[in-house]
Formats: structure tokens, C-alpha cells, sequence
């Protein structure tokens, strides 16, 4: 008894300290000037990039994609325009779900040797996470890609930096964070700098309309969580809870749509506003506990960051309890909740409609499969090192309720 009260007046008291750091940072983020990218909407937008990279006096771009991409023929339209104007470029079509450093360092290597000075991202939420970390290493020459793990670790500007999302879901266009995987360490972490942030992005909604059903439904779920753990932890501004609360409305209105009737674009045209506009949320306030048990799914067993976002993410929110009622409910009001008197009643139907979705979507199932019984005290110890003290969270969890958690993820 006196061991278990000592053990949890240790915690009490290392809590408090996590929130007065997170508070004090919390305090200097908000002078921290964050941009915003300059934005071109609409189908015709890329035929204003190669005009634009002249404007701005550039001489060959790196065009950064993945085989899937190139192989469903969306770079196309961008390399003929490209083509068609002149303008110079190499391609590297080698990323991979989950990024690795090695594939990082093969993209430098190419952007060196043919004398690249800007950085085009084709692609889903990997493909620009990759290029942002090509960017960052060719202007950080000194700096390893583990030397810049961590916030505010890039020393230098990075080259123009343009991204154009094919997925609606990541936010990556707007975001400055980066997500590698470390293989030789079998970690996977995030480079947090605002001069990740890319300058351009081009939110063409065309380029979704080959996008597998699939892809559809785990993207977007990626953007629901990216708005959802905004809105509910202690880091957000009027800024990001008006965004955050935009983007649920939005991708509640639009997934099942989006993911079942391609033809009408509209549909996912409003997904990729959503995207964009959950990433501009977390991009200051922060994700949290989901994001840092999704990521150890993907550094030990590669599993897609969405899928892995989509299942997590109710059984995280019920989690969380009390501590998240009033924000969830709240999320509840803009998505149309029947009227119930008590915030509890709400915040759960909440996350009752995020499960339904989930299995009108196709994503129903556990990681039982998947996770090894024996990886989840080294699962858990990743994600406290993810989450604590950075991520403000509504409720701190302990190593020992991570590995509950994956237990329960688990199945």
C-alpha cells in the first residue's frame, strides 16, 4: 500500500510538472510565427506551377512522388505541363509507406547531383514527409536526419518547398512536421519545424478522382483524428478550434460519400479542404495519444498511418473519460447530435458515430494479427516517449496505460 501510494504521488507530482512545461510552451508558441502556404485551388492549378518556379527565378525542380502515383498516372499532367514550358526537372519515385531515412538520403543524392534548387511533393501524406526531409538535408548539410529529430532542430531556410496533395487526408501541404522512420532503430519520429512548412500548395481536386475507395476512407480518417485531437487538447487557439470544428463538420458530411461515389468530385473536393484545414489546426495545437500509438505501428510493422489512426482513435477518446466530455460534445453540436441535455451523452454518441464510420468504411478490424504480445512494452515505451512532455493531451497516460491501451488495440 505504501509503495502504491508512493508510486502514484510520484506521478501526481511529474504530471504537474509536465503541464507547467507544457504551459510555458504553450506561452512562447503562440509569438512563434507559423505561415501558412500560399494556396492555388481548383483543377487548372497546375498549369500555373511551371510559370510560377520561373517567377520566382528556380532552375530545375526535384520532383519527389511514390511508383503507385506514377504508375496510376497522376504525375502526368504535372510533368507534361512541366515539359510543355521548359522548366527543367528530376524524378525520384521511390518513396515508401512510412518513409525511411535511407530513402531520404537516395533523394538528396539525386537532388545534388542534377543540381536541383526546389522541391515539388506529389503525393500522400509519406511522399511529403519525404520531401520535406530531402529539403531540410540539402540546405542542413551537417545535419543528419536523426540530428534533426525533435522541435525546431532545422538550423536553415529550406529550398522552395511546393506540395500537392493527391490524398485528402494528411494535411502535410500545411504542416511543419515531418514523420521518418528510423530503420537501423526501428523508431519512428517526427522533425517539428515551422520552415517545414511548404511554400506553395496546390489543392487540386482532380487528382483524387483515381484514388482507391480505400485510400479514400483511411485518409480521411487520418484528417478526422488530425482535427479531432486539435480541438481536444490543452494547446489550441481561436484559430485552431474554429479550423478544427470546420474539418469535423466537413469530413462527417463527406467520408462515406467521398469514399463510395468517386464520380462526384465535389465529394472529395470538400475532403481535401478538410485535410488542409485539420492540418492548420494540429499544425499549433498538436495531435496526440492516438498519433503516438499509430506511429509504433507503423515503425514496427509498417501498418498504414490512417488505418492504424481510424481504429485507434475511438478507443483513445473513450479513454480519455471525463477529462475530453466537454470539447467532444461540442464536437458533437456541429455534427448534427440529437439534442441530449448531459455532455457525457454526447461526447459518447461522438464517438459512437466515429465507430459506425469506421464500419461502414471497412475498417473493423483489431491488430491482433499484427502486434506481437512481447513488442508492446517497447510499443508503449515509444509512444510515452512520442507523447511526453510534448503532446497537451487531455489526460497524461502513464507507460503502464499505454501498454493497456495496445493490449485493447490488440483485441
Amino acid at each position: 500500500m505504501i509503495i502504491l501510494l508512493n508510486t502514484n504521488y510520484m506521478n501526481t507530482i511529474k504530471k504537474f510538472f509536465i503541464r507547467v512545461y507544457q504551459k510555458i510552451l504553450y506561452f512562447f508558441t503562440l509569438f512563434l510565427k507559423i505561415r501558412e502556404p500560399k494556396v492555388l485551388i481548383g483543377p487548372e492549378a497546375i498549369d500555373e506551377l511551371p510559370s510560377l518556379l520561373d517567377q520566382l527565378k528556380k532552375n530545375k525542380a526535384l520532383l519527389v512522388t511514390d511508383a503507385t502515383i506514377s504508375s496510376l498516372g497522376l504525375a502526368d499532367p504535372l510533368m507534361t505541363s512541366l515539359v510543355l514550358k521548359r522548366f527543367p526537372f528530376a524524378l525520384f519515385n521511390e518513396v515508401e509507406v512510412n518513409p525511411k531515412i535511407t530513402t531520404i538520403e537516395k533523394g538528396l543524392k539525386i537532388y545534388l547531383e542534377e543540381g536541383c534548387d526546389c522541391v515539388i511533393a506529389l503525393g500522400g501524406g509519406s511522399v511529403m514527409d519525404c520531401a520535406k526531409a530531402i529539403a531540410a538535408r540539402s540546405s542542413n548539410p551537417s545535419r543528419s536526419v536523426r540530428d534533426m529529430h525533435g522541435l525546431l532542430k532545422v538550423r536553415h531556410k529550406l529550398p522552395l518547398l511546393i506540395a500537392i496533395p493527391t490524398t485528402a487526408g494528411t494535411g502535410s501541404e500545411t504542416t511543419l512536421a515531418a514523420v521518418i522512420t528510423d530503420e537501423e532503430h526501428q523508431e519512428k519520429y517526427s522533425i517539428n519545424d515551422p520552415k517545414l512548412v511548404p511554400e506553395v500548395a496546390i489543392l487540386d481536386f482532380t487528382l483524387l478522382n483515381k484514388l482507391p475507395n480505400h485510400l479514400v476512407s483511411t485518409t480521411g480518417m487520418d484528417a478526422l483524428t488530425h482535427a479531432v485531437e486539435a480541438y481536444i487538447g490543452k494547446g489550441n487557439t481561436p484559430k485552431t478550434r474554429k479550423y478544427a470544428l470546420s474539418a469535423t463538420k466537413l469530413i462527417f458530411e463527406n467520408i462515406v460519400k467521398a469514399a463510395t461515389d468517386g464520380d462526384n468530385l465535389s465529394y472529395r473536393s470538400n475532403m481535401q479542404i478538410a485535410a488542409y484545414q485539420a492540418g492548420v489546426a494540429f499544425t499549433r495545437a498538436y495531435v496526440g495519444t492516438v498519433h503516438a500509438l499509430a506511429h509504433g505501428l507503423g515503425a514496427f510493422y509498417n501498418v498504414p498511418h490512417g488505418y492504424a489512426n481510424a481504429i485507434i482513435l475511438p478507443i483513445v477518446l473513450r479513454k480519455y473519460g471525463h477529462s475530453a466530455t466537454r470539447s467532444l460534445s461540442q464536437l458533437a453540436d456541429v455534427v448534427s447530435c440529437p439534442k441530449m441535455e448531459k455532455d457525457k451523452d454526447k461526447a459518447d454518441w461522438f464517438i459512437t458515430q466515429i465507430e459506425n464510420m469506421n464500419k461502414v468504411l471497412g475498417i473493423t478490424n483489431r491488430f491482433h494479427e499484427i502486434i506481437k504480445e512481447n513488442d508492446i512494452p517497447k510499443l508503449a515505451n515509444h509512444a510515452y516517449k512520442e507523447a511526453i512532455p510534448l503532446y497537451p493531451t487531455p489526460t497524461l497516460f502513464t507507460k503502464k496505460e499505454l501498454e493497456e491501451l495496445y493490449y485493447e488495440i490488440r483485441g
